[in-house]
């Protein structure tokens, strides 16, 4: 998952901070004896039980966009609307000499801008004031079903936006796009049912998902994105009768794959090849999914609370439209 970078981590805390110094002032101004209960500060604990909610949801829910998190992420600042990358077309010819004197063909070269939106995804919960008071003087635990609601919201939107992107989200005339939707991605169709196809047909398929990407020069090891019933289906069935390997022991033993990724969100009958390199994809970090304060006027206002994230996976390309990414549905 996304970790924070010292300045977001400084945003939250200090946020929370100021909604805390607030609520005291909010209790003094308006007679701290008579009204307290009414502007309470979230305690430090309380903070760190959300913040553990938040990083559990994450771990079941965001298996493709934490995968490429933690692996190929990248700090933005918060008010970046749009990332860019370059491409740039080959030119000229490499000169070979003794006397190092250049004689070789120059042509210029042309560069081009392509833009990743970088949004931000949020929800939002709420307690009543008396709430929080018998939360206070009563014990009452605060109910968490609105809570892990909205955590739950945020996160499966950010795996969403890793897979299909959201081409309502444009900056410039670039829309957000997805491992699933890139216009340039490299696509083919299944051939056969993999929750019960046969070890030769699962290889069959695995090979020329990762051949599509061979033939445009990534001839490297890919990350594989699986459907979970179809590995799990992969990992109890052997690869052919009376063998002593599963057929998921022989698709990870094929060459062409580094690792495989399950995730429900990978369609049945999809698997997606990637080659998980900052040259080819990278996950654009502007906020971790955090739970931040909203602002209390008066003592009977409600309490309000915002869970958000800002990222977008970034999907990169060459000037010839080579793109790293292989998608078979």
């Amino acid at each position: 998952m996304l970790l924070f970078t010292k300045p977001q981590e400084a945003h939250v805390l200090n946020t929370r901070r100021q909604f805390n110094a607030q609520q005291g002032l909010l209790n003094t101004a308006m007679g701290s004896d008579i009204l307290i209960g009414n502007a309470l500060p979230v305690p430090r604990d309380v903070w760190g039980e959300w913040d553990t909610e938040a990083v559990e949801i994450q771990r079941s829910t965001l298996a493709v966009f934490n995968d490429l998190a933690r692996t190929v992420s990248t700090p933005m600042p918060l008010g970046k609307l749009v990332h860019h990358f370059q491409t740039v077309s080959d030119s000229g010819e490499a000169n070979i000499s003794l006397d190092g004197r250049q004689s070789a063909r120059r042509d210029q070269q042309v560069y081009d801008y392509h833009g990743t939106p970088l949004p931000i995804v949020d929800s939002t919960f709420g307690y009543g004031w008396r709430q929080m008071l018998a939360a206070q003087s009563e014990g009452i635990p605060l109910d968490s079903a609105g809570r892990m609601n909205a955590m739950r919201r945020v996160a499966e939107k950010l795996e969403s936006i890793a897979l299909d992107g959201d081409t309502s989200i444009v900056v410039g005339g670039n829309p957000l796009y997805g491992l699933r939707n890139h216009p340039n991605r490299n696509t083919r169709s299944t051939g056969v049912t993999l929750n019960g196809a046969t070890g030769a047909q699962w290889l069959a398929e695995v090979n020329a998902t990762v051949k599509l990407l061979h033939n445009k020069n990534f001839k490297v090891p890919v990350t594989l994105y699986v459907n979970f019933d179809d590995w799990f289906y992969a990992q109890n069935t052997d690869f052919k009768a009376e063998s002593d390997k599963t057929i998921a022991q022989r698709v990870m033993e094929t060459g062409g794959v580094r690792e495989v990724v399950v995730s429900d969100s990978v369609n049945a009958d999809q698997l997606i090849a990637l080659v998980k390199d900052r040259r080819v994809v990278q996950v654009l970090n502007g906020m971790p999914i955090a739970t931040l304060p909203r602002f209390r006027a008066n003592p009977e206002d409600d309490y309000d609370f915002r869970t958000m994230a800002a990222a977008a996976v970034e999907i990169k390309f060459d000037a010839e439209s080579q793109c790293g990414v292989a998608v078979s549905t």
